[in-house]
């Protein structure tokens, strides 16, 4: 299973994601450990070298989360670099991350790793790792800004898109937000989902989804800061430029005076490189 969740920034995208891992850990937790451990041992009955089992859920993600499950103690997904998933080729075969069967894949900003403006350049080993996930039993849940950013081999592949229209969280006398409320739109395929961003008639349900606690001690809310964040090299800072009048900005070395230009630069929106056409030979 696929399943898309689109919102605009702050709208509760990687918090609902987020809360469905809990869900997963929860109640299928367990089980989805066992199920892989089964699937495996069949494989380990015809291997040399025999493949290990997973020691908890088979739960990933890309961003930091970690859920407390008893005293002093924290339930932390597996590592999971998008970039590195796809089936394996005799050129990537050492480079993939092959994750657990039964495994529950959570990706945030999932536009970083699967531009739609990029969909015809996308490995093939990529796409159909989107087109046959179910034969491994996955489960990959992703979040980004717009549905419509989002890589098309994986969009026409996903079972249910989620709009979160909005997220309201209720705060205690002390301003602690103790339940967490998320309102969204779902669609059960393309057709519907695209026809109701294009602005046409399409059929979806209205969903409530709720927490009781504070969701965002489960995960690093800010996971991207750093993204924001001058290289550790020598020179590198925040900006601090003054507002300038024209004469001044003139008596700028040029790399200074170039921020102050309001020209569009040359590499600024770059029309991606046209991919290469692959040729058959018979």
């Amino acid at each position: 299973m696929i399943i898309e969740i689109v919102g605009k920034p702050g709208a509760g995208k990687t918090a609902l994601n987020t809360l469905f891992l809990l869900r997963e850990l929860t109640y299928k937790g367990q089980l989805l450990q066992r199920q892989s451990a089964k699937i495996i041992n069949d494989f380990n009955a015809n291997r040399k070298y025999k493949l290990p089992f997973p020691e908890k859920p088979p739960l990933y993600a890309n961003y930091e989360i970690h859920i407390p499950t008893g005293y002093n103690q924290l339930f932390k997904p597996y590592h999971l670099n998008p970039y590195r998933l796809g089936l394996p080729t005799a050129q990537t075969a050492d480079k993939l991350q092959l994750v657990f069967p039964y495994g529950c894949l959570h990706v945030t900003e999932a536009r970083k790793y699967w531009d739609g403006r990029e969909s015809s350049s996308m490995p093939d080993n990529v796409s159909r790792y989107f087109e046959t996930h179910r034969h491994d039993y996955l489960t990959i849940i992703v979040d980004a800004q717009r549905g419509e950013s989002l890589d098309l081999n994986i969009r026409s592949n996903a079972n249910r898109f989620i709009e979160v229209q909005g997220m309201i969280n209720d705060e205690d006398a002390y301003g602690r937000v103790i339940r967490s409320t998320w309102y969204s739109r779902e669609f059960y395929s393309l057709q519907d989902y695209e026809a109701y961003l294009a602005g046409k008639t399409a059929n979806y349900r209205n969903t409530t989804y709720r927490y009781e606690g504070n969701i965002f001690e489960l995960y690093e809310s800010r996971n991207c800061i750093s993204d924001f964040v001058p290289e550790d090299k020598e020179g590198a800072s925040f900006s601090m430029f003054e507002q300038l009048t024209r004469d001044e900005v003139k008596s700028l070395p040029p790399q200074m005076a170039e921020f102050y230009d309001s020209a569009r630069p040359d590499w600024y929106r770059q029309k991606p490189a046209t991919p290469k056409q692959r040729i058959n030979l018979q």
